[in-house]
């Protein structure tokens, strides 16, 4: 996270706002007096707040958080599934079958 000063943002407004919206990052803005700001687009806060919607109920975000579990698990069973295919006999024997050069030897 970049972190500017009030004065420099100020001064430097378009710049700070163009890196925040480029880079994805917030921006952390110290004040001198007041309470210090953070700067994120407009479309990286819509996704907080749906986020934040969405997990405010706690039955739904059990599920959502089921969800991700098992979509996980999912990934690491057909990662499992394609370094077995491609490291594995299996593969030799299929590319076996398929393939008239590898019947001829």
């Amino acid at each position: 996270m970049e972190i500017t000063i009030y004065s420099n943002f100020r001064q430097n407004l378009k710049s700070f706002l163009d890196m925040v919206l480029s880079t994805r990052a917030p921006l952390f803005v110290s004040r001198a007096k007041g309470e210090d700001v953070v700067v994120i687009s407009k479309s990286d806060y819509e996704s907080m707040q749906e986020t934040l919607y969405l997990l405010s109920s706690s039955k739904n975000a059990e599920r959502l958080f089921k969800g991700i579990k098992e979509s996980r698990n999912i990934e690491k069973v057909n990662a499992k599934n394609v370094s077995y295919w491609i490291n594995g006999s299996h593969l030799h024997e299929s590319m076996g079958r398929l393939s008239p050069l590898a019947k001829n030897r």
